[in-house]
């Protein structure tokens, strides 16, 4: 699907249950995510990657994806975009704790906001991201997007800082 240096961002497949049942039952790698209670559980975690494998064949698929390294396939986490109008979608990104500290994060919020703004036709990418999370703020800050302050994120109950990534900013960084 999309290819970087070392990445590629695929669909996912059913060999990538135990590793993301790995992460989701991570408290510490879940903590600043938006998922439910329930889907941080075994059972929540199997029945979300399911319904992801399921809905690429629909309609609407979700916009979900595995992470897996070039050199071996290996699956090292997850990214997606969740669409909030015409012109604007979210990216999200998680690497599991052992594929951390190599710039995966940065090379995929690059790349799927690349994808997201030139191939699917949106203007702006945003990542709403939790205030005590300063490594992710620093994800994006590298990967182009522009820091605007405090906002309300209907997700959430806590203020998040929103980071922006306009269309006009492609091949500036």
């Amino acid at each position: 699907m999309i290819k970087t240096t070392r990445l590629r961002i695929r669909r996912f497949i059913p060999q990538d249950r135990e590793p993301f049942i790995q992460f989701m039952t991570d408290r510490e790698s879940t903590r600043f995510l938006t998922f439910g209670a329930e889907q941080k559980t075994r059972e929540g975690a199997i029945a979300l990657l399911e319904a992801t494998i399921a809905s690429y064949d629909s309609e609407q698929p979700m916009l979900a994806f595995a992470i897996a390294t070039l050199a071996t396939g290996t699956f090292v986490g997850f990214c997606g975009l969740h669409p909030h109008d015409q012109a604007t979608v979210e990216i999200m990104y998680a690497i599991l704790p052992q594929a951390r500290r190599q710039g995966y994060a940065t090379e995929v919020a690059a790349a799927i906001t690349r994808w997201a703004l030139t191939d699917m036709g949106y203007r702006r990418a945003i990542a709403p991201i939790d205030p005590a999370h300063p490594a992710s703020q620093a994800v994006v800050i590298k990967a182009g997007f522009t820091d605007c302050g405090l906002v309300q994120n209907p997700a959430s109950p806590d203020p998040k800082r929103l980071f922006v990534f306009e269309q006009e900013a492609i091949g500036k960084v």
